[in-house]
Order: C-alpha cells, then sequence, then structure tokens
C-alpha cells in the first residue's frame, strides 16, 4: 500500500509563498483553537506509573471504539482532530472485534514491566559447568533449534497483520508490538543456548515446517490468532515447562521459567481475543474451530516425527541408552498437553468433536 500526493509539492506556489511569510515570522496558530475533550489522567498506581488503563478516559479511550471504524484511516492517534483531506491508508482491519482483547492493554505494560535480559539474567556460567552427557546436550541443542523456530514464526505472525489495523485500535497494535520484540529476544535465547551447549544447533525437518507454515498460512486475523497463540503458544509453554522439570541446569531453567511467563501472555491473549469476538459474532466459531482442527493435524506430524519424539524422550531419560524408556514419560507430556489444550479450546468457544490431537493421543494410549 503506498499514498502518492496529489500534488508537486516543490512547484506549489502557494505553499512557498506560505513558507516564506513563515519565514519572516508570520506563524499561521489557528492550530491551536481546537474544539476538542481534554482531560487529566494521572496514575492510580504510582509505583507502576502512568499505564494504559489510566488514560482509558472518555474519547481517548478503547471503551469508545466502535465495532465498525468508519471515520479513521488515517496514522491520527485516537482522540486527535482529523481535518478533510487526510490520506487513506488503506487498512484492511477496521472491525474492533477481529482483533481486540479486554486484557491486550494490561499485556502490554505487562510485557513492560516484566522485560528481562536474557544475555544478563540467564547464567550463562552455568553452561561451562554442565553435569550431563553430550548426547543429552545435543537432545537440549535439538529441542532448542525447534523451539527457535517456533518463537521466529510466533513474531511472524502479529508483524503480518499489525500494520493491516486500523490506528483507532493503538493499545492493540503496541500489544503486537510487544509480542514481536518478546518473540525475537525468545529465539535469540534459544538459538544462543543451543550453540552454547558445545553442540551446535540441531536439524531442521519438514514436520516442524508444515506446523508452522499451517500457522502463518491463517488467512485471518482471527484464524492466525488461535493458531498463534492458543495452539503455538500451547506447546511452547508444555515443551518449555518440561525442559524445566527435567533438567538440573540453571541456565535453563532459568529460560524455561522466563520463555513461559512470555508466551503465557499470549495464551492469555488469545483466550481473551476469542471470547470478545464470538460474544459478537458467535457464528465464526464453527470456521475457527475448523481451522484449528486444521492446525492440529499438522501439529500431529510434528509430534509423531522421529526427530521430535526421541529428541524429547533422550533429554527427559538423560541418555541415549535410557531414551526408550522414557517413551511413557513422553506420552505423558502428549497427555496432559492435549487435555490443556482442549480445555483451552472450550474455554474460548472453539472446541471440536473431530480434535486430531485428541485422536492422536488417544491411539498413543490404546
Amino acid at each position: 500500500m503506498a499514498y502518492y500526493a496529489r500534488d508537486d509539492f516543490f512547484n506549489n506556489q502557494e505553499l512557498l509563498d506560505r513558507s516564506v511569510e513563515i519565514l519572516k515570522g508570520n506563524l499561521t496558530l489557528d492550530w491551536m483553537k481546537l474544539d476538542i475533550e481534554r482531560v487529566k489522567c494521572r496514575p492510580n498506581d504510582p509505583r507502576r506509573g502512568l499505564t494504559f488503563d489510566d488514560t482509558n478516559v472518555g474519547s481517548y479511550g478503547w471503551d469508545h471504539i466502535p465495532e465498525k471504524i468508519r471515520h479513521n484511516y488515517s496514522m491520527a492517534p485516537r482522540g486527535a482532530v482529523l481535518p478533510p483531506g487526510l490520506p487513506h491508508l488503506g487498512y484492511s482491519i477496521n472491525r474492533k472485534s477481529e482483533v481486540w482483547a479486554e486484557n491486550a492493554p494490561a499485556l502490554y505494560e505487562e510485557s513492560k514491566a516484566r522485560h528481562w535480559i536474557p544475555s544478563r539474567e540467564v547464567p550463562w556460567q552455568a553452561v561451562e559447568e554442565l553435569e550431563h552427557s553430550e548426547e543429552l546436550e545435543r537432545g537440549l541443542a535439538q529441542l532448542y533449534t525447534d523451539l527457535t523456530s517456533m518463537a521466529t514464526a510466533l513474531g511472524d505472525v502479529p508483524s503480518k497483520w499489525v500494520w493491516q489495523i486500523n490506528q483507532e485500535l493503538i493499545e492493540l497494535k503496541m500489544w503486537h508490538c510487544a509480542q514481536m520484540f518478546d518473540a525475537a529476544q525468545l529465539a535469540d535465547v534459544f538459538r544462543k543456548r543451543a550453540i552454547a551447549g558445545g553442540t551446535g544447533l540441531g536439524y531442521d525437518h519438514a514436520p516442524l515446517g508444515e506446523l508452522l507454515k499451517c500457522v502463518l498460512d491463517s488467512g485471518s486475523h482471527p484464524h492466525a490468532s488461535a493458531a498463534a497463540h492458543i495452539l503455538l503458544c500451547g506447546l511452547m509453554q508444555a515443551l518449555l515447562r518440561h525442559i524445566g522439570a527435567v533438567s538440573d541446569n540453571a541456565a535453563d531453567q532459568t529460560i524455561a521459567r522466563f520463555g513461559m511467563q512470555d508466551v503465557s501472555r499470549s495464551l492469555s491473549y488469545g483466550h481473551r481475543h476469542m471470547a470478545y469476538l464470538l460474544d459478537l459474532r458467535p457464528h465464526e466459531a464453527v470456521g475457527l474451530a475448523e481451522h484449528l482442527d486444521e492446525v492440529e493435524n499438522a501439529l500431529v506430524g510434528l509430534l509423531a516425527a522421529p526427530i521430535f519424539f526421541s529428541a524429547t524422550a533422550l533429554v527427559t531419560a538423560g541418555s541415549r541408552e535410557e531414551a526408550s524408556n522414557a517413551i511413557p514419560q513422553v506420552v505423558a507430556l502428549y497427555r496432559r498437553f492435549a487435555d490443556e489444550h482442549a480445555r483451552r479450546r472450550q474455554a474460548a468457544g472453539i472446541a471440536s468433536d473431530a480434535s486430531p490431537l485428541r485422536a492422536f493421543v488417544g491411539e498413543l494410549g490404546s
């Protein structure tokens, strides 16, 4: 999308004459006469400072955003005066329910408040003191390689949509920007951890690529939100929790703890987004459920992939020799994740009787 000026400004004599007058000191100050709402915002909690919640007042607040935005297609922040002649920036997402979640402003503030710096807060010296085998480190490197790709995709999803969202939804856009930063940081720390262990990065593999492609190819923002924020974040949360539980290394435990904190915010957004959308547009539940079934089908391909399953088993067992004995534990991990995912789908209003993930773990248990 591009905006082309309707005039050749450099050769616009009126504009040049006005510039000359300005340089003489004849400033135009008519813009100071505003018929606009005036408010004074103060921090409700001085310890937190001035947050989005504190500025949710009057015409400046998100409570006044209409479901269908028809009055502003410019880059002006909500509440600014909109004179005639502003360029149309071609936003394709102008319906509030398509992107909004009531917790998005708070999640943005939380993302800033809980920002962490992996280069300093991960005890990297612990990687120098690894007390496990090189085989276990190779398994961890493989899982961290997969997590790097997942985190990269998690950042690509909001970046695909944020520029298409109407500027009136400024808090939601800022939340998406925070998601992109969080995801970039996670991809960074996962990759560094894989390299730092001394065995190098692992394999990329087609089943993971098919899952991430399925998420990224979601045809609408709600579909992408369900796929990324409910399914992909749920998978990352389960995997990080498992790594933190089975590893006795402080670096892995720190990465797992902070990583779960970050992806949990996106999980929370996905759930509340679905709730807000379906409260206003319940008919979209069927399409969302069908799309999530498609993404689950790709997920089954990853969970059944030899590389992913065996790497998870090796990390669980601690050695190559004991990896086969950890199969029941990996199956139990899959079952817990499937149960959690099913509950999230139910709570979000997009449950399915034909869930490929539930069918898959059912077969594992037979």
